[in-house]
């Protein structure tokens, strides 16, 4: 397959960075949006403080149909990881890894049986599931995917034989593809998701499909690695710890009015697949709000799935039902 690079979507000169790194890896991402050109068009809008361009992009985006687009010239470099890692290994990190996005709806929800893309409710963001990729078990938080297409991996598989070879750049890969790693591959040579390095994203999707090319097309092999021996931050909640938390917030919400308890519960448990778990305080008799403090999580995830849920008002440390 001889892959044809389209350079119609450029960024300028002053939105990522110019000139020649040496690369030693490559990345793969989705773009949790439609197509290609609308994440393009969102990195041109990207601003940091004072009205700068972020520099955030990576050199190929991957449409639907497997048109290669060629962002900027892969020798360069844009941020692409967001880690929290120091300055001088995060920065380190950054330029020698190529980045590709594969343009896609990204993880979706589930709700009354329905799917749905953005983390949002809406008829418009309704996804067939015929269209979606089942993971089969929870991946970071969430079972369903938007499905790539078949051209998408084709045109992948191509692209990343092509840049190991110019590059060069070793052709493997982690042999568990779907852990994460963290700083494990601070110095890692070769291709990676991610969500390797990230905990709390999860693409490239746990899609065996995606690598099986890669092997087919690259010639990738899998590798040991060792995944890092504990992850920063306060310890994790045990099981016995959730199920109490659980017990002990049902029993808030059975106190609520019934129409907003029910919606109360649905964001529990969308809450409780990303890793995120709240506890309620006591509410009064028949309400439809109720205070609440983060216990372990992403308090962005509350505010964000409230909104996608209906809730009425979303604060840092309150809930608000529409009266039924």
């Amino acid at each position: 397959m001889v892959l044809d690079i389209v350079r119609t979507l450029r960024l300028p000169d002053s939105e990522f960075f110019a000139g020649t790194q040496r690369k030693t890896g490559i990345a793969i991402h989705h773009t949790v949006g439609g197509s290609a050109e609308a994440s393009f068009r969102l990195w041109r809008r990207d601003q940091a403080n004072g009205g700068r361009p972020a520099m955030v992009g990576t050199a190929y985006l991957i449409d639907h149909d497997g048109t290669v687009f060629e962002v900027f010239d892969p020798a360069a470099w844009a941020y692409q990881f967001g880690l929290r890692w120091t300055p001088s290994a995060r920065l380190a990190f950054e330029r020698r890894f190529i980045g590709i996005e594969i343009a896609s709806e990204g993880a979706l929800i589930t709700y009354d049986g329905q799917l749905y893309c953005f983390d949002r409710i809406s008829p418009r963001t309704r996804k067939p599931r015929d269209e979606a990729f089942d993971a089969e078990r929870l991946y970071r938080g969430y079972r369903w995917f938007d499905r790539y297409e078949p051209a998408q991996l084709a045109s992948l598989g191509t692209l990343v034989d092509e840049l190991c070879r110019r590059f060069p750049i070793p052709r493997r890969y982690p042999q568990r593809p779907f852990d994460y790693y963290g700083d494990a591959l601070a110095s890692f040579e070769g291709v990676i998701g991610h969500a390797m390095v990230r905990p709390d994203k999860s693409d490239p999707a746990p899609d065996p499909r995606l690598w099986q090319i890669l092997e087919e097309r690259a010639a990738l092999q899998p590798v040991a690695v060792t995944p890092p021996a504990h992850r920063r931050g306060p310890p994790a909640l045990t099981s016995g710890q959730i199920e109490t938390l659980f017990a002990q917030n049902l029993r808030r919400i059975d106190a609520m009015a019934v129409a907003a308890g029910s919606l109360v519960k649905a964001l529990l448990m969308e809450l409780e697949r990303r890793g995120t778990y709240l506890r309620l305080d006591h509410p009064e008799p028949g309400a439809h709000a109720i205070g609440y403090e983060l216990v372990q999580g992403d308090r962005k995830a509350v505010l964000r799935l409230a909104g996608a849920l209906g809730f009425r008002a979303a604060t840092a440390s309150r809930l608000e039902v529409r009266h039924a």
